[in-house]
């Protein structure tokens, strides 16, 4: 799985959901299936979808518009038309590209999907087996119900849409297109592959996953509380064998494909599959290439910051998560401080700090008004030194996130923590070095600033916010938000003018 070989796709999606062929040789689906082999191919090209979208505008709308990671102006860099700010300020609007994006990338992933579908359907039984066909259309369904999990929660109200031809569908409201995901699964999952099978296809586990996740949020998707489901499906995926990691790094380590607690990955590879190398290099300054020897001719693009105010909410002297500092045996996530490379000499700045050495601060001002070491880094997913890109795979679902989902859904439902959860979140502590809590101490804020400090950078945090009623709270340089129709993404004006069937969420003039 880490050395996948994907074949070039023909297919672009154009209005949203209409999918149009355009033939570049003599090679086009009514002549490429000729072999098992071709299916295989076009079957497991569903899975690339993943690595663009979280390596780019869905990691952007999850992490930079929330209180744990931001990407402001330094100095003459990071300005780009003030795109940054807007995400951040929670200004946004209808013509932004990171929000266009986004819409583009789920959709043309939902498109994809559907043309695989498609093409399983109308397959020859002597050339694919019968058996491989129905655990790929069930695959293939279980991987659009994905991405509409992901629709429903940032734009809410979307076309509902399972045919290629299929032109100007309607939207469905939020209600609908949450009930379409559930029955999708549902319908599904008893068919997928266990984990025991493989780590890296969307399993039986992976399905409950992305169940306890749905339930937990769905009062917010669809005003109706599904915390007993969320109870359910979370204690019935603590018992399927998954164990919490030994030290909280082991899950995005460079070489964690076997890691015991990640449910569902997105693979990686530093040669051929390394689209996600810009989870790293994007937080890092240009100058720290030494640092890691770093072979990537993306040396460092000083962007993503995290401030001071999330950075508090650890404890920084013993949790092992929080500050890394090689020169002082500290190996946690977020770098400050002065910077040195492999032999121990000082990283030199460039702009305003040209051959003094590079020290990161915790302080930024604002969005504008900074320096190049403005701001914590994260590196969450360090690289293997020497690297030429990441290798680590990208965990989606893990079992540490569903101890918060269950320990959030039965604390809210009775005010009494379930003591599995308990004891799993007790466990992410000890691993981390801080001390753990007695039953009455894991209050709904202090869970919510614990899965802050244990799942940041893993692209949760503004559903989080948003269903612990935070997203539009001030927040280090955002006001107060004056209206709640901010937790939906408008509907790209790109996308409302190709389809006029399409409705612009409340809040957003069309």
């Amino acid at each position: 799985m880490k050395k996948i070989i994907y074949f070039i796709t023909l297919l672009f999606l154009v209005g949203c959901v209409d999918l149009s062929e355009n033939m570049y040789n003599d090679l086009g689906k009514d002549n490429y299936y000729q072999t098992e082999q071709e299916y295989d191919a076009a079957f497991m090209n569903q899975y690339a979808f993943l690595r663009t979208m979280y390596a780019w505008n869905v990691f952007y709308l999850q992490e930079i518009t929330t209180d744990e990671a931001c990407l402001p102006q330094k100095g003459r860099d990071g300005y780009d038309g003030g795109i940054y700010q807007r995400m951040h300020w929670h200004t946004w609007t209808d013509q932004d590209v990171i929000i266009n994006g986004a819409w583009q990338e789920l959709f043309k992933a939902v498109g994809f999907c559907n043309q695989v579908l498609n093409d399983l359907n109308n397959s020859r039984s002597d050339i694919l087996p019968e058996n491989k066909k129905k655990l790929y259309i069930a695959e293939s369904r279980a991987l659009r119900a994905f991405f509409y999990s992901m629709l429903v929660d940032m734009f809410g109200n979307v076309p509902i849409v399972e045919k290629v031809s299929e032109l100007n569908p309607p939207t469905k409201t939020r209600t609908e297109v949450f009930n379409y995901v559930e029955k999708e699964i549902a319908e599904v999952k008893d068919q997928l592959l266990r984990s025991t099978d493989t780590g890296r296809r969307f399993t039986q586990e992976a399905a409950l996953a992305l169940l306890s996740r749905l339930y937990l949020n769905a009062e917010v998707y669809t005003g109706t509380s599904r915390l007993d489901d969320c109870i359910s499906v979370s204690q019935t995926l603590l018992q399927k064998g998954y164990q919490l990691e030994s030290t909280w790094d082991a899950p995005f380590a460079w070489n964690n494909e076997n890691s015991k607690e990640n449910i569902w990955v997105i693979p990686n590879d530093e040669i051929v599959a390394n689209e996600m190398s810009v989870l790293f290099y994007r937080n890092i300054h240009w100058s720290q290439r030494s640092q890691w020897d770093w072979k990537n001719p993306n040396g460092g693009w000083n962007g993503v910051c995290t401030v001071r105010e999330f950075i508090e909410t650890y404890d920084i002297t013993h949790d092992r998560r929080c500050k890394y500092d090689p020169q002082n045996g500290m190996y946690g996530q977020f770098m400050w401080g002065p910077q040195f490379d492999l032999s121990g000499n000082p990283i030199l700045g460039t702009n305003e700090y040209a051959g003094q050495q590079l020290d990161f601060t915790l302080d930024l001002p604002d969005m504008v008004n900074n320096k190049e070491n403005a701001g914590a880094r994260n590196i969450k997913y360090k690289v293997k030194v020497g690297a030429q890109g990441m290798e680590n795979d990208f965990a989606l679902f893990r079992i540490a996130e569903i101890n918060f989902n269950l320990a959030k859904a039965t604390l809210r439902k009775s005010n009494e923590v379930d003591s599995k959860a308990l004891e799993g979140i007790n466990k992410i502590r000890t691993r981390a070095g801080v001390s753990t809590y007695a039953t009455g101490e894991l209050t709904l804020d202090e869970l919510y600033r614990e899965k802050g400090r244990e799942m940041c950078y893993e692209t949760l945090r503004r559903t989080d916010m948003i269903r612990f009623g935070r997203f539009i709270q001030p927040m280090w340089d955002k006001n107060y938000t004056d209206k709640e129709t901010i937790n939906l993404f408008p509907i790209p004006l790109q996308a409302t003018k190709l389809n006029p069937e399409l409705k612009q969420n409340p809040g957003y003039t069309k």
